[in-house]
């Protein structure tokens, strides 16, 4: 049955329906380019591993506050809670991307510690998922579920891969079923949209899809999918696409940030628990294009950073009046937004994941995180999900600041 399903997929998206090439991100044409998979290659990398595990050893500030509190969050003897089929209507409807988030965590503790427990905890998740589940449900609803837990799944099996104890039979199981009920949604939702418009629905429906399948494609060595995924980010017809995301280019009106390099999205309008998903999203799915050697940071002049600063300019400080420039803008779903986070402007403030990977990349490239910084510190040590920011992603040279905990959370 998992290869009849695994075939039917395949012969769904041929290579005349997805082209096997990658726009370079210098804004030229679009070229063929070679990538070669070294895993673990998703969200982190065996020198990412060494690294940290370095700055645990000698106990270095922010890793170290970063690494006890995944010490916290992990429990190894979770209990996953992997159905048959997964319905967003009713209870429980979350428990594929909690599950995914465990195993992450397990899978990661296990990266940083050496203690097996934790690696047999996370195959315990990825197997009962792979061999109970048989679909995360219809329509909308699918699209949901499968958005925010799909990278998660993926990530955690890529970090354990590797684990002699995972048995070779039961990493294929997982990998058919990633391709067969996951990838599978993912790929009908980018090329058809429901046979919609592809711009009538939002960047925080498109842009986990996206990420889920970039990582899916990488997961399983087939670059038809991960080329897919790419292009999808350059050209795709969907508010993921980055040359459809944004709205807007605007100049800071407090001067910290130079030049039009406020980026203005298409979920600037909604309010800003779904606007700041922007953030960790597009960080998802450029670490994992770097980290294969494809630099989707750099992309438009750093068009990603533009917009998690105009997002954090925002929601850094909450309570001070701002100065904030905006574009009004029309929408398929809702129609016309007029201000920022007009479906609920009492959301500004909102706290997401994301900002020590953004931080910390644009640092180390000499760019300006202005807002990014500011955003990061509030929140440090960053520790929820698959986003162990604080941990994973700090890199020297250590700004003034960095290594302490926030004392507040503005």
């Amino acid at each position: 049955l998992l290869m009849v399903v695994f075939l039917t997929v395949a012969s769904g998206c041929t290579t005349e329906e997805v082209e096997n090439k990658i726009p370079n991100v210098d804004n030229k044409e679009p070229g063929v380019t070679e990538i070669v998979l070294n895993h673990p290659c998703m969200l982190h990398t065996d020198n990412d591993f060494a690294y940290v595990k370095k700055k645990i050893e000698e106990k270095a500030e922010p890793w170290y506050m970063g690494f006890q509190k995944l010490k916290d969050k992990v429990n190894i003897y979770y209990t996953p809670k992997a159905i048959e089929v997964t319905d967003r209507s009713k209870p429980g409807f979350a428990d594929p991307s909690r599950d995914a988030e465990a195993a992450y965590q397990m899978a990661l503790m296990w990266r940083l510690t050496g203690d097996k427990a934790y690696a047999n905890a996370a195959i315990r998740i990825l197997n009962a998922w792979a061999k109970i589940n048989k679909s995360m449900g219809s329509d909308a609803n699918e699209i949901i579920v499968v958005g925010y837990c799909g990278y998660k799944f993926a990530n955690a099996a890529e970090m354990i891969r590797d684990y002699s104890e995972w048995r070779k039979e039961d990493f294929e199981i997982f990998k058919l079923w990633m391709v067969g009920v996951l990838y599978n949604t993912c790929y009908q939702y980018l090329a058809l949209h429901y046979e919609e418009d592809p711009m009538n629905t939002w960047l925080s429906w498109d842009a986990p899809i996206l990420a889920s399948a970039l990582s899916i494609g990488i997961l399983c060595d087939d670059m038809e999918k991960v080329n897919y995924a790419l292009n999808y980010f350059y050209e795709g017809a969907g508010p993921a696409c980055i040359n459809k995301a944004v709205v807007d280019w605007h100049e800071d009106p407090a001067g910290n940030v130079k030049g039009k390099h406020l980026a203005q999205t298409t979920e600037s309008g909604r309010e800003m628990g779904h606007a700041m998903t922007t953030v960790t999203m597009y960080g998802y799915i450029c670490q994992m294009a770097y980290n294969i050697g494809i630099d989707l940071f750099a992309y438009k002049d750093n068009v990603v950073l533009d917009i998690c600063e105009y997002l954090a300019k925002y929601n850094v400080n909450p309570n001070e009046d701002i100065d904030m420039p905006f574009t009004p803008y029309n929408t398929i779903k809702e129609g016309w937004k007029s201000i920022i986070g007009q479906n609920d402007p009492s959301k500004r403030g909102q706290r997401v994941v994301g900002y020590e990977l953004i931080y910390n990349h644009y640092k180390c490239k000499g760019a300006n995180p202005y807002y990014s910084r500011e955003f990061a510190r509030t929140m440090r040590p960053e520790g929820e999900g698959v986003d162990f920011g604080t941990l994973m992603y700090t890199r020297e040279p250590i700004e003034e600041g960095e290594d302490k905990a926030a004392e507040t959370e503005r």
